[in-house]
This record gives C-alpha cells, sequence and structure tokens, in this order.
C-alpha cells in the first residue's frame, strides 16, 4: 500500500515537467507545441522566537519558545490549443518548543494537485484531475498521559480522482464541480491504527476502524467533490491564496461532508524577508465530529526561484 502511495505522490510532484522540450519561437508555433505560462517555485524558512528574565517569568508566568518552519510551493500551468495542464505543490513543515518542554509540530501538511483541463467557452472547461493530501511526520495526542502517535506520513492520507466541469471567469479564481470523484483514505502505519481505531457494530459484528478505514484496508468512496480556488496579488507584495474543497460521499454510503479549507497571505517586507500568515480547517467526521482549525503567523525568508 504505502508503494502506490509513494508512486502517486512521485508522479504528482514530477509529472509537471514532462511536457514541451521545444522553444516555440512563433504565434503558430505555441499552438503546435504549447507553452509554460511563468513558473512560480518558492523556498521559505521561517523563525518565531520569545525569551524572557527570571524576574518576567516568575512575576508573569511567561515561557520562551523557540519555532522554526520550512516551505515549499510550485505552480506550473503548460497550455496546448484548447487544454491546460495545471500543477500545484505545497509543503509546509515547522516545529516549536516551549522552555522546559520537548519540541512539537506546528505545521504540517502535504498537498499536491495535477489537473487538466479543456474549454468548452470562454468560462467553462470540462476537466480532469488528481489531488493528494498527508502529512511528512509523527504527530502525538498531547492532551493523553501517555502521548499516543495518532498521525504520520501516510496516515492518514487522502487520494482523490475526479472528472467534472469547472467555472473560471478571472486567471485567479476557479470554481469546479466534480461530478464523479473517486476517493481513497489510507492508514498505512499500524501503530496510528491502534491509537486511533474506534469500535463499531455492523451486522452484529465489532470492527475496528482508523479514521473510516479498517486495518490492511483502503476506504473507497464515491461521492461530489466541490473545490473553489483563488491566488492573487490583493496589494503591492502581498499575495492571497485560499482553497476551499468539500467531498460529499454517497457511495458505499451516505456520509456527512468533508470540509478542508487552506488561507496562505505572504507579505514582502523585501527581495527576501516575508510576514506569511496560513490558517487550515478541517471537518471530517471519520476523524473527530468537530470542525478543527490551526493558523500561525512568521516572520521568514522566502526565495523565489
Amino acid at each position: 500500500m504505502k508503494k502506490k502511495v509513494l508512486l502517486t505522490i512521485i508522479y504528482l510532484a514530477f509529472t509537471s515537467f514532462t511536457f514541451a522540450q521545444e522553444i516555440p519561437q512563433t504565434h503558430e508555433d505555441s499552438l503546435r507545441i504549447g507553452w509554460w505560462d511563468p513558473r512560480n517555485t518558492q523556498f521559505g524558512i521561517n523563525f518565531s522566537q520569545t525569551g524572557f528574565n527570571d524576574a518576567w517569568s516568575g512575576a508573569q508566568g511567561s515561557v520562551g519558545s523557540i519555532g522554526l518552519g520550512f516551505l515549499f510551493n510550485n505552480k506550473a500551468v503548460y497550455h496546448k490549443k484548447k487544454g491546460v495542464f495545471s500543477s500545484d505543490i505545497q509543503f509546509q513543515y515547522g516545529m516549536l518548543k516551549n522552555k522546559g518542554q520537548e519540541a512539537v509540530k506546528s505545521i504540517d501538511r502535504i498537498f499536491m494537485d495535477a489537473k487538466y483541463a479543456s474549454k468548452l467557452s470562454p468560462t467553462i472547461n470540462w476537466f480532469a484531475g488528481v489531488n493528494f493530501l498527508s502529512q511528512f511526520a509523527a504527530g502525538y495526542d498531547l492532551k493523553a498521559a501517555n502521548k499516543p502517535m495518532i498521525s504520520n506520513l501516510f496516515a492518514p492520507a487522502f487520494l482523490a480522482e475526479g472528472v467534472g466541469l469547472e467555472w473560471k471567469p478571472q486567471k485567479y479564481f476557479v470554481l469546479q464541480l466534480g461530478g464523479a470523484t473517486l476517493r481513497q483514505t489510507f492508514v498505512t502505519n499500524d501503530k496510528v491504527f491502534e491509537n486511533t481505531a474506534k469500535e463499531v457494530t455492523e451486522n452484529g459484528q465489532i470492527i475496528k476502524r482508523s479514521y473510516g478505514t479498517e486495518k490492511g484496508k483502503v476506504l473507497n468512496e464515491m461521492g461530489f467533490q466541490f473545490v473553489a480556488a483563488f491566488d492573487k496579488d490583493i496589494a503591492k507584495n502581498v499575495n492571497l491564496k485560499w482553497r476551499y474543497q468539500g467531498f460529499l460521499a454517497y457511495a458505499p454510503k451516505n456520509k456527512p461532508m468533508d470540509h478542508n479549507i487552506s488561507l496562505i497571505a505572504t507579505a514582502k517586507v523585501n527581495k527576501y524577508m516575508n510576514v506569511n500568515f496560513t490558517l487550515l480547517g478541517l471537518y471530517d467526521a471519520d476523524i473527530v465530529k468537530k470542525f478543527q482549525i490551526s493558523e500561525g503567523l512568521a516572520v521568514g525568508l522566502l526565495f523565489t526561484l
């Protein structure tokens, strides 16, 4: 199972580099060969630190901390005749350590999306796409006494493939309806499965499930997928990128709608320094029947390649 998921990640990460070896010289060449939009690749390092002397700590009860984070973003768009291939990769990872405590993750996200779209009208396209969502490293339930591991690489992981229609009135905004979407949920780490599994009774049998999956199996669901995405410089040196993804499963059974929201605002202070704000929201009844929210504000270095 891990091998299949890894192959999918490799495909999504490198598929944007497999097109158009010949460089077009004329407009006719562009239509025949195809062309790339200017590529947008970013690598960033964020750092945060707070410190207090003994007098401040004793009077205010404050604790010093150190935070370090990394991000990698790559967006590639390739055109050929009426077709457009796009690839969007977002990697984020960060650690936070409070004085006297162990280091913990502050953010951990793997997101990859690849899509082919073809024009039906100036603003309406049909599309076929695949996206993948997971995390890099182990996560623990810090509220429990024994701090069990509840997530890790590919545990859980979500892979979705779909076809449908999209409305794209502007280059920076798109609204998609995936009328036929297949989603797979993986839990490839046995320790994560055992620490997060819940027992349910079906047809008189007791079944253990983690993130909706049974041990050693993949949860396959058919449903409708809704995506709205926005990526634009909203002011000088300020970029706003947000994405909403909803999935409504109807087979093998109806389930509450899953919601996945990401928002990244980046303000460039100078050529390399930036301030960024990240907001992540998630609702998946197979994980917890509450809306999960994560947010962070950081200052760091951002290199555009």
